[in-house]
């Protein structure tokens, strides 16, 4: 929990996830193109493998959010997937989801950047992170 790797592996789990319904949102693509329009929608920071891209296609096509259909260019099949009227909604939801939690995330790396003033304990003026009462991340 103390490395880059483990942080950047479970943030690009969950970001891709969403990049990815976002992309097929835009518009119907196969898993190479997925895979390049994640990538560049979230400005390389999550760069989906093959190993994270087909499994999450199996799972949104076994949830009944997205159809892949086979479609034949210059000789090679290609599986097109497209967002069902299901997996829009779902979109949907992960944004506003995404959208609950971003101006908490946002002000927690803030405090995890700035210079390290570590509050004395029992400090009534040091506020954990958060604003409304309600809870964002369930």
């Amino acid at each position: 929990m103390r490395t880059h790797d483990y942080w950047n592996s479970l943030i690009a789990k969950s970001a891709s996830r969403f990049f990815l319904l976002a992309s097929l949102a835009h518009k119907p693509m196969h898993g190479y193109e997925l895979a390049k329009a994640i990538a560049g929608g979230c400005g390389n920071c999550c760069t989906p493998t093959d190993a994270m891209i087909y499994p999450a296609i199996r799972e949104l096509s076994e949830a009944g959010l997205i159809v892949c259909e086979p479609e034949h260019h210059g000789g090679r099949k290609r599986n097109v997937c497209h967002l069902t009227e299901a997996g829009h909604q779902a979109y949907r939801t992960a944004a506003e989801s995404w959208g609950r939690v971003l101006p908490y995330l946002s002000t927690a790396v803030q405090k995890g950047l700035a210079p390290s003033e570590r509050p004395s304990k029992g400090d009534e003026n040091d506020q954990a992170i958060s604003g409304d009462d309600q809870n964002c991340c369930s």
